[in-house]
């Protein structure tokens, strides 16, 4: 498992050397390259401002072991005093086989003034690990804090599921299917909520998406087990079950993916008696709301997280509605 955290931390490192070259390449040509390099170079920037807040802030438990099946950590984000605040767990994406836990510390460093407890679980990486694998480390994170989160000033009983890209299909899959959290002697019932971001939630009609543009999506294909696992390692599969209430958020220009995604997902919770908000946000890809927020917190996907999880009530029915 050493071997695992040493890839995750290499991607890192492997990414910022791609930002410095596709800096340097789009400098010299000016051509579609520049989008890619600003990509990474947000990316870039977010994780810089982020080590400096991780090796500052004083409320920071780092590396935190959650789970007995494997030797991933956790960074958790407590307020500077009191108690009862809402959680926020935050998976991140990195489509199955890239990035860690320290790379999202900005999102922490964004959330935190909204008041709440910000958690970043680490998931073991393809080709090391396959969708079960990383499903039930998010289920043994999300169970961790359950348990815990009292002692850091959390409510427990006010436990938000959320995860950008793979992250959120890996949230996804965790918040509906009950078989992950039941592992760990937990129930999705004691999530109060799930905020996907951007994310994979019907793998076969994603697949169908980029065979239509002339794609193939190995990665996501071996990690699913192939085309015969794909409905199994759809949290769409599982709406049916009911589960928290949700917030899809998508933007409407995601060329990675579409927001069919988002928009198939909310229909069929609804369909199935769960409340869900289907949000877009106009002229936004696929990560650039998440990594412009990363630099603004007044950014609107900060401020619609900060409503969810410091203003949503269970209790008080509120109706699920869609912004489009």
């Amino acid at each position: 498992m050493f071997t695992v955290m040493m890839s995750q931390r290499s991607n890192a490192s492997r990414l910022f050397r791609a930002a410095a070259l596709l800096f340097a390449l789009g400098a010299v040509t000016g051509c579609a390259l520049m989008s890619t390099a600003a990509f990474y170079g947000g990316m870039y920037r977010a994780h810089r401002e982020g080590v400096r807040f991780r090796r500052t802030y004083e409320h920071l438990q780092a590396d935190v072991p959650f789970s007995d099946r494997s030797d991933v950590t956790l960074d958790l984000y407590a307020q500077p005093d009191g108690s009862g605040y809402p959680v926020l767990i935050f998976v991140h994406g990195g489509g199955w086989n890239s990035y860690d836990k320290e790379l999202f510390t900005p999102v922490a460093m964004q959330l935190l003034p909204q008041k709440m407890v910000v958690v970043i679980p680490d998931y073991t990486l393809y080709p090391d690990a396959k969708y079960q694998q990383m499903a039930r480390e998010v289920a043994d994170a999300t169970a961790w804090v359950l348990a815990n989160i009292e002692a850091y000033g959390g409510d427990p009983q006010r436990v938000y599921l959320s995860g950008h890209s793979a992250g959120a299909h890996l949230s996804g899959l965790v918040s509906y299917d009950p078989r992950w959290l039941a592992e760990t002697g937990r129930s999705k019932d004691e999530i109060r909520g799930w905020i996907g971001l951007s994310g994979v939630y019907d793998t076969a009609r994603h697949a169908a998406h980029r065979e239509s543009l002339g794609l193939d999506s190995p990665i996501m294909t071996a990690v699913m087990h192939g085309p015969e696992g794909f409905a199994a390692a759809s949290p769409e599969t599982y709406a049916g079950l009911g589960g928290p209430p949700a917030w899809l958020v998508h933007g409407d220009a995601d060329e990675t993916v579409p927001i069919t995604e988002s928009e198939g997902m909310s229909t069929a919770l609804r369909a199935a008696g769960v409340e869900a908000e289907f949000i877009v946000y106009p002229g936004a890809g696929h990560s650039d709301f998440l990594f412009g927020a990363l630099r603004d917190d007044q950014a609107r996907v900060i401020v619609d997280i900060g409503r969810i999880v410091r203003g949503y009530d269970r209790g008080a029915g509120d109706s699920a509605r869609s912004n489009r």
